[in-house]
């Protein structure tokens, strides 16, 4: 299971944005782990622990309309400090990447964040499943 691994650290070096990333079972334990130095966590990891647990069973029940819209690629949930993105990948494995949210102002003043660059995330990903 090197390849989560390796996943997990090119992601790290990918994007200095990226605070952490983690890849967890389908039960929502996390096997594989990384965190940028420096960077307290915003959340305490019992509760990333619960958030991980919900999102495997969110990704099970959108399952359930795959044959409809598709296979789900990924989730973006944002917040004024954070983005969490959660990715299924094989096995019932899942990929979450915390994101810090720099702030960008919008013509009315208001605060959004950064984009995410989920096309360059998702050839990682890709790029890690077809050469493992």
């Amino acid at each position: 299971m090197e390849k989560y691994e390796r996943l997990l650290n090119m992601l790290m070096d990918f994007n200095e944005s990226i605070r952490f990333s983690a890849i967890c079972n389908s039960k929502g334990d996390i096997l594989w782990n990384s965190q940028r130095r420096g960077i307290k966590n915003i959340i305490p990891l019992t509760d990333t622990k619960k958030t991980l647990q919900r999102a495997v069973s969110a990704w099970q029940e959108r399952s359930k309309v795959t044959s409809k819209v598709g296979r789900g690629l990924y989730v973006i949930a944002a917040y004024e400090k954070i983005k969490r993105i959660t990715i299924p990948l094989d096995n019932g494995h899942l990929l979450f990447i915390s994101i810090g949210n720099t702030p960008l102002k919008t013509s009315k003043g208001k605060s959004y964040g950064h984009l995410v660059e989920m096309g360059k995330i998702m050839s990682i990903v890709d790029f890690v499943k077809e050469n493992a």
